[in-house]
């Protein structure tokens, strides 16, 4: 028998470096016409840039296991030649641990809507929510426990990421 692998670990907001400024933080820069420059492949790369332990990088690899979405679609994203999915960008943000924050401005620059908590939430909407807003805080707020808690609300999960998967890499 094979022994298990554990899966990548990317650090909680508490266990990362204090922030600097908020620009920094989000768009990677204080000067403003940085800032208007600024689109959904920069913003995923610099986030990947800096959510691994000790601030490395996490790899297409890492965010592949973590995510349940493909390399290929990783690096079409991170070429900005591809256009992601709601699904795709909230697993993405789930696997990274993205603060809110920073989980609103991907969002915004990929021109989709977050899940809101009104007027009138699904199900769905809820359960993804509440992922999102505590993946950067709590340790067990993982795209694995999403779609698990997902399907067992009888909810479309965010793809086919399962604990019965994680080690097939």
């Amino acid at each position: 028998m094979g022994e298990k692998k554990t899966a990548p670990r990317i650090p909680l907001f508490s266990e990362r470096k204090e922030l600097e400024k908020q620009d920094l933080y989000i768009y990677g820069s204080e000067n403003t016409a940085e800032k208007e420059q600024d689109c959904f492949a920069k913003a995923l790369s610099r986030y990947m840039s800096d959510s691994g332990p000790d601030n490395k990088k996490v790899s297409a690899r890492k965010l592949h296991i973590l995510s349940g979405v493909s390399k290929s679609a990783i690096y079409y994203y991170l070429l900005g030649v591809r256009r992601i999915t709601y699904e795709t960008l909230c697993a993405i943000c789930i696997a990274l641990r993205l603060h809110p924050v920073r989980q609103e401005h991907l969002f915004c620059k990929a021109h989709i809507m977050m899940p809101c908590d009104e007027p009138y939430p699904s199900k769905r909407d809820r359960i993804i929510k509440y992922y999102l807003d505590n993946c950067a805080f709590i340790e067990r707020c993982t795209v694995i426990a999403c779609n698990e808690e997902l399907t067992s609300n009888d909810c479309n999960a965010l793809n086919e990421l399962t604990s019965d998967k994680e080690d097939s890499e």
